[in-house]
Formats: structure tokens, sequence, C-alpha cells
């Protein structure tokens, strides 16, 4: 299996920009980069993964590349263990994201770089 790097580049509170809860991105051994990623609430799950889409004449189209089931899979849990992770760090106390060297994110404001 490929290997993948995930970073989620920013979160959102519910209730703001949409159901869209993160955008992330993810290299794939280390040469081929996914951007747009987005981690949104909603359908019967809860939580999923959408990938990247542009805006059409007819509508929105999912950007497609090739990809097997197992790696959509691969792909869709490492995106929703690094958002977990980042939503941890960002409900931890202030004095825990200091020691792991991040900043606290202020109330109400997008937290980035996570």
């Amino acid at each position: 299996m490929p290997t993948l790097e995930i970073k989620i580049n920013s979160m959102y509170p519910p209730g703001q920009q949409g159901g869209t809860r993160a955008y992330a991105s993810a290299t794939i051994d280390g040469c081929f980069a996914v951007r747009g990623i987005k981690v949104v609430e909603g359908g019967r799950d809860g939580l999923f993964v959408s990938m990247p889409s542009r805006k059409t004449v007819d509508g929105y189209k999912e950007v497609c590349f090739p990809v097997t089931a197992e790696f959509r899979s691969q792909l869709h849990n490492a995106v929703m263990d690094a958002y977990q992770q980042a939503l941890t760090m960002a409900q931890a106390p202030p004095a825990q994201q200091e020691a792991a060297g991040e900043e606290a994110p202020q109330e109400g404001q997008q937290m980035a770089g996570m």
C-alpha cells in the first residue's frame, strides 16, 4: 500500500461553513498531492470524507482519478484519524497545546495549520 501523509489545513466548529468540519491535504508516496479534501458532517453515518470537486455547467463534479476500493478506504481512514487527532489537540487545555508546540485557538476563530 502507498504511504499517506495527511495534513488538516483548517477546521470549523459545527454550524459554520455549512456541513464542512475540516479541509485536508493528502500526499501519496511523497510525490502526488490531493488538496481540497473535506471532512463533512451529515449523512446517515455522521462524518464522511468528500473528495475535491469542481463546478461545471451541469452542477458539481468530483475530480476523479482511478483508485481501488482498498486505497479509498485507506485514504478515508487516514483523513478521519488525522481529523480526530487535530480535534483532540484543539480541545486540549492550553497548557498541553503549548507543550506540544501548538498555539491555543481563540473562541470562534478558525483553527488552521493542524
